[in-house]
């Protein structure tokens, strides 16, 4: 009998990789008998591997590096002959990325604003992006005030040359372009305490003329961010790098350009982006339904007083909605759940961000200064004011010590305390007005590594009952057949069909390419499954004979993955569906997708006016066609990708390098686009939002007719 042939062990390699540790790869390569499939799979986590690319010098590692690549090329050569060729290829990319950081930083060196001290540096980058983050704010409040149709999301703000621009993104890559000047400065001062927190020094007061160089640095930051991005995404994700230098760069290309680097990103990736801006708006629906449907704001205790944790008491609306919207993220009620992900409840992680938000509020209602929201607050008065809040002891220590920027922090809405060497924490309050909690506490649950253990059953538990009190045939088990076992988390029978659902509850990428990377990964291996179990019932007829009485024989199959949060593809993929829940909940609620524009008669009675534009069913009743045709168009994707456009803003890395990277990006929804994708007339539409516009003005003046004193009823 023939022994199989040992695989890569992934674990091995990386650790080997992260350590560039040869004699170790090595003994593990001498195991298994390298050959061209293992090879390959050990490209990919050199690919993958971050460690092996210094954006800053590191002249010891760098060493160390050349000297490890050096000797597996040799290995490989040896062993594979020509095969091994692609390992250089693989080693020009990273070291590519490499020289792109390095031009950035050299680019960098040469601005005013770095023969500046460093702390002086340090507080006019945070004074800038404070100010940057309010006049994008400020303009967003005042395009609302012009704006003439509301109730449809993807509302753009009209920047340079009228360039859409969305106010969220905007602030995400101020935000994001000060948390890599602040690392990048820690990187060049030492700012780093002995576990990698930043800890600044007290920052000297700044002026317009320190902040006006600081324009430099965000900019050189903002293409620090965009390179950042798009390398992840080459060497995660895919797509194409291309890289052309004169003579042969295309028109248009300003003189001064030498070469131009080109990246193509594959087209799977806009249905991240899309799944990505559906929970956004999803998420703000729910807000807007909140504030509409209750007193949310109202019930808001803030922070002034001693206040204990949800359901008997909530410090802002914002808090409220994030428990709201976090529990049916997580199929389950965080107030009942006792799990302490990160050392801290879900309900905690969520009190102690809005407490930070609700004291930004707080230092940002003293005046109208943008200043106000970057201020500092002793470690000690933060905890008492957290403890005060509903948390213990432990528990406020380990959030603020979370809270704090470290080198391995996404950004400052995650990180929004940043150590001083005084021993005060600076508060970056920006991040936090603009933060959605909910997206925050999932993120930095992500970062910290810590898995939701209750959120896959509960979502299963959750279908399960939803499709049941819809008086659908649905079940959930186990069985053995020859010594396998195949557990069905939800099969679906209805009509001529058996819909097969695998139901997981990951967590999106929220536009991060690694992220992005390792759920795709999950979708794959979800696939697998779900095509093990379909295979299971068509080789073991007996399955569904038994369990559900139901003649598989006569039945199609449908293989579907169902994800709590929406992510769903408009087509099979190997005959596998991948939809989600708020896709199959919708179908079964309502037929109609609508327009809605809410009104106020007054203080006491709101309207809320739908325009029905699209029916997701063939008849008044759902059918199993119907559901059939959703999951292979779903018109939640459908929506969005016809509001989504691949486009690109060219950076520089250099004084003669430049970078274009196709990147996707939202397009405004409007009455005419939404009427174009359903077939629908814009202009009837438009027609009976007037007439009823006009009966809510009649409604109104006779509401304060009303209200008039002496008027008798």
């Amino acid at each position: 009998m023939i022994a199989k042939a040992a695989e890569l062990k992934e674990k091995v390699a990386k650790k080997a990789l992260e350590n560039l540790d040869w004699p170790a790869l090595k003994n593990h390569l001498d195991e298994i008998v390298l050959d061209e499939d293992k090879f390959s799979a050990l490209l990919g986590h050199i690919r993958r591997t971050n460690s092996l690319i210094m954006a800053y010098p590191n002249d010891k590692r760098e060493k160390q590096r050349e000297e490890f690549l050096g000797s597996l090329q040799g290995y490989a050569h040896a062993n594979l002959g020509q095969s091994a060729l692609p390992l250089a290829q693989e080693t020009s990319v990273l070291n590519k990325i490499e020289r792109g950081y390095r031009s950035i930083l050299e680019w960098l060196e040469q601005c005013d604003i770095s023969r500046l001290p460093a702390d002086v540096r340090a507080a006019a980058s945070i004074g800038r992006a404070a100010r940057q983050c309010d006049l994008v704010t400020r303009s967003f409040h005042d395009a609302l005030k012009t704006r003439k149709e509301i109730g449809l999301p993807g509302f753009l703000l009209r920047g340079e040359n009228s360039v859409p621009l969305s106010p969220d993104g905007a602030i995400t890559a101020i935000v994001e372009c000060l948390s890599m000047t602040l690392v990048m400065e820690a990187y060049k001062n030492n700012w780093f305490d002995a576990e990698r927190d930043v800890v600044l020094p007290t920052l000297p007061t700044v002026g317009d003329q320190e902040r006006y160089k600081a324009g430099s640095t965000e900019l050189l930051a903002q293409c620090w961010r965009r390179w950042r991005r798009m390398e992840q995404r080459h060497r995660f994700r895919g797509g194409e790098l291309k890289e052309m230098s004169r003579p042969d760069l295309p028109n248009g290309i300003p003189s001064s350009v030498e070469q131009l680097i080109v990246y193509d990103p594959p087209k799977a990736e806009i249905f991240d982006y899309v799944a990505n801006e559906r929970l956004n708006d999803r998420l703000g629906q729910t807000l807007m339904e909140m504030l509409v449907e209750t007193d949310l704001r109202e019930k808001a205790s803030g922070i002034k007083e001693k206040v204990v944790l949800p359901p008997a008491c909530m410090i802002s609306a914002e808090e409220g909605h994030s428990g709201v919207s976090l529990s049916e993220i997580v199929n389950y009620s965080i107030v009942d759940d006792w799990e302490r992900p990160g050392g801290l409840r879900l309900l905690e992680w969520i009190r102690a961000y809005c407490v930070l938000q609700q004291l930004a509020r707080d230092h940002e209602s003293r005046d109208d200064s943008s200043g106000n929201l970057v201020f500092v607050v002793a470690r000690e008065e933060l905890i008492s004011i957290l403890k005060r809040c509903g948390l213990s002891q432990q528990s406020a220590s380990r959030f603020v010590k979370a809270a704090a920027l470290k080198e391995s922090s996404a950004d400052l809405f995650d990180s929004p305390l940043i150590n001083m060497q005084d021993g005060l924490l600076l508060v970056f309050g920006p991040a936090l007005i603009a933060a959605n909690p909910a997206r925050v506490v999932l993120s930095i649950i992500a970062q910290l590594g810590e898995p939701l253990a209750r959120k896959g059953k509960a979502f299963e538990a959750d279908i399960l009952s939803f499709l049941k009190e819809k008086g659908l045939q649905a079940k959930t088990f186990k069985v053995k057949r020859d010594g396998e076992e195949y557990e069905y988390d939800v099969i679906l029978c209805w009509g001529d069909y058996i819909f097969i659902f695998e139901c997981k509850n990951h967590s999106l990428s929220n536009h991060h390419p690694i992220q992005a990377y390792y759920f795709e990964l999950e979708m794959r291996s979800s696939a697998k499954q779900v095509m093990r179990l379909a295979e299971a019932l068509r080789r073991y007829p007996d399955i569904l004979s038994q369990k559900m009485q139901v003649d598989v024989t006569t039945k199609t199959i449908v293989p579907c993955v169902l994800n709590a949060l929406p992510f769903s593809l408009p087509s099979p993929i190997d005959d596998v569906y991948f939809t989600d829940a708020s896709v199959l909940k919708r179908f079964f609620q309502e037929r109609y997708f609508h327009i809605n524009r809410p009104y106020r008669i007054d203080d006491n009675v709101q309207l809320l006016h739908r325009t029905a534009l699209h029916s997701l069913w063939a008849g008044d009743q759902p059918t199993s066609e119907d559901y059939l045709k959703q999951l292979r168009e779903p018109f939640q994707v459908k929506l969005m990708l016809a509001h989504t456009d691949l486009g690109s803003v060219p950076f520089p890395i250099s004084s003669t390098e430049l970078v274009v990277a196709g990147e996707f990006t939202r397009t405004e929804m409007s009455i005419d686009s939404y009427a174009a994708l359903v077939g629908a007339s814009a202009t009837s539409i438009r027609e009976g939002q007037l007439a009823v516009a006009k009966e809510v003005r009649k409604l109104r003046a006779e509401a304060k007719q009303m209200r008039k004193p002496g008027r008798k009823v």
